[in-house]
């Protein structure tokens, strides 16, 4: 049976035979097995798709170690969408000093729970030192939301605490993360043991992604990107290409969407979407087509069916919200105050869906961009002055701060800080 579980792992990692690993997978907790069966075989459910089977097996097991049972239910947690839940379990086991084994694991997933949480500073402060405790009380602090907006990705990427060791990332560059313990970290579909080989890159690609996915929350697209693409170049070198262990790629391409570079989004996207639907997981298709319909400038039904196959997913919330962005820049006002509602029933939206609702109120009802307030919108948004603007599409000032002037009044924002947070369709 080992050797066929052996199997369902490098299946899950190569993104081919989705059946037949679940089979085996389901097989295997189903009997008696040991944590290091337990950890894999919970994986390979996890990164199938199978999140309710995972979730099933993981609540009835008896005599699992303590430290992987709450590692595991963190990740599963975070995938039912209870992110709460997901918080407690990992920054708890973190806090008490999960074995070395698992705690890359642990840091990188609790930081990706903090940042769907809201809590940017609890998760800055777990992905700098490794150390949580009271890291969620210390990002709601007043003081924090100033650090926010001003952090420097360097930051994530360079506090070192001198007491404390080093682990190795594996990244191309050499740089090392400091988890504030010793080394031997292991995860992925790996064993928590830690002897599986390339244990060392898929380690230092789920760093890469957490610091990504907190730096794409903070509104720093070009930093996310590279932390993504390191993630990816990482998992190639571990042999890891199913974007369901990691979606790099469709990460990538929010990255690229955001900082505008619509060509590189869309071939991250793409070549995401052909993998994710060659393994079949339904989360890992949702990522996939959300990065592709802001690659493409807002397409909303591939948005729609994103949001279908994301289910209970935290990220689907995050593809409602673009949904009702892209609606509201286009002017279908009723559809985008419909999708800023649903957005309400969950705590960590609820700025969002305030900032949506306050554009809505402001909005004049007509709020459809034109061929040239969109090409002026996305040019600043991209951080180019009416002068530029003007000097690029021929214009006259006059006539790019008129234009800039509408963009605002029908996007229901306050200037270009409000737009730059706002999403500006292409088409």
């Amino acid at each position: 049976m080992m050797e066929e579980l052996s199997r369902a792992v490098a299946a899950a990692e190569r993104g081919a035979g989705r059946a037949e690993a679940v089979s085996v997978a389901r097989r295997v907790l189903e009997g008696a097995c040991g944590d290091d069966a337990f950890w894999r075989a919970s994986l390979v459910l996890v990164h199938a798709g199978e999140i309710a089977l995972a979730h099933r097996h993981w609540g009835a097991a008896v005599g699992v170690d303590r430290d992987v049972h709450a590692v595991l239910g963190g990740r599963i947690m975070l995938l039912r969408g209870e992110v709460c839940a997901a918080v407690r379990l990992l920054d708890g086991a973190v806090s008490r000093g999960v074995r070395p084994a698992l705690r890359t694991n642990a840091v990188a997933w609790l930081a990706r729970a903090l940042v769907e949480a809201g809590e940017l500073g609890g998760a800055r402060a777990v992905l700098e030192d490794g150390h949580p405790r009271g890291a969620v009380l210390r990002s709601r602090h007043p003081d924090n939301a100033r650090l926010d907006n001003a952090h420097p990705h360097a930051a994530v990427l360079g506090k070192r605490r001198p007491d404390s060791a080093k682990l190795d990332t594996g990244r191309p560059d050499g740089a090392t993360f400091d988890t504030g313990r010793p080394d031997g970290a292991r995860l992925g579909t790996g064993r928590p043991d830690g002897a599986t080989p390339g244990s060392k890159h898929l380690a230092g690609a789920e760093l890469c992604f957490a610091r990504g996915w907190l730096l794409l929350a903070e509104g720093q697209g070009a930093a996310a990107l590279d932390e993504f693409l390191d993630c990816g170049r990482l998992l190639e070198a571990g042999g890891v290409v199913n974007p369901a262990v990691l979606p790099w790629r469709s990460a990538a391409a929010l990255a690229a969407a955001d900082r505008g570079d619509l060509v590189l989004a869309r071939i991250c996207a793409d070549k995401e979407l052909v993998a994710a639907r060659r393994w079949g997981a339904p989360r890992a298709v949702g990522l996939a087509l959300h990065a592709s319909a802001l690659a493409r400038g807002g397409d909303v039904v591939l948005l729609e069916q994103a949001i279908a196959c994301l289910g209970h997913a935290p990220e689907a919330l995050r593809a409602r919200h673009d949904l009702a962005q892209v609606l509201l820049a286009r002017g279908e006002v009723d559809r985008a105050r419909r999708h800023t509602r649903q957005l309400r029933d969950h705590p960590q939206w609820t700025r969002a869906a305030d900032v949506l609702a306050s554009r809505l109120l402001r909005n004049d009802g007509e709020s459809a961009l034109s061929g040239r307030q969109r090409r002026i919108a996305l040019l600043a948004r991209a951080g180019r002055s009416n002068r530029e603007i003007a000097a690029e599409l021929s214009l006259t000032l006059r006539t790019v701060e008129f234009h800039l002037t509408a963009v605002y009044r029908k996007m229901g924002v306050a200037g270009r800080a409000g737009l730059r947070r706002a999403f500006v369709p292409t088409s």
